[in-house]
């Protein structure tokens, strides 16, 4: 099973990412490159409302992966959904979460379900 999946839906205007595991440098440079074409082709199609990002196999990362990660998000603010619901296992995941992704509009859940309530509760 790969470390992460990132799929776009220009029709629902929705962005869509799967992370799993503990990742080392090379995985986080491949996501992040498939991110950042991610986020351009939704800009280039009308823009993102909408980010559900999968993190509930996804482990604390190592500080150096967490800071990549908050970079990352801050580089493509111009980019970002309207409304991201980010599902996470664990209260230590979703302060790792909350510190990399605090320039997003975003919930973060424990519960997909919940997540995806709230993520589509609102027409933007």
């Amino acid at each position: 099973m790969s470390a992460y999946s990132v799929q776009i839906d220009s029709s629902r205007r929705l962005l869509n990412i799967v992370m799993r595991g503990y990742w080392n440098q090379p995985t986080f440079d491949q996501f992040a490159a498939e991110y950042n074409q991610a986020m351009r082709t939704m800009h280039m199609t009308g823009g993102l409302n909408f980010a559900l990002v999968d993190g509930r196999e996804f482990a604390v990362q190592a500080k150096e992966i967490s800071e990549q990660f908050r970079d990352l998000i801050a580089r493509n603010k111009p980019y970002h959904a309207k409304r991201t619901a980010t599902v996470v296992p664990t209260h230590l995941n979703k302060l790792q979460a909350e510190r990399a992704g605090d320039k997003l509009e975003a919930c973060y859940f424990i519960d997909m379900d919940q997540a995806t309530a709230w993520l589509f509760s609102v027409e933007t």
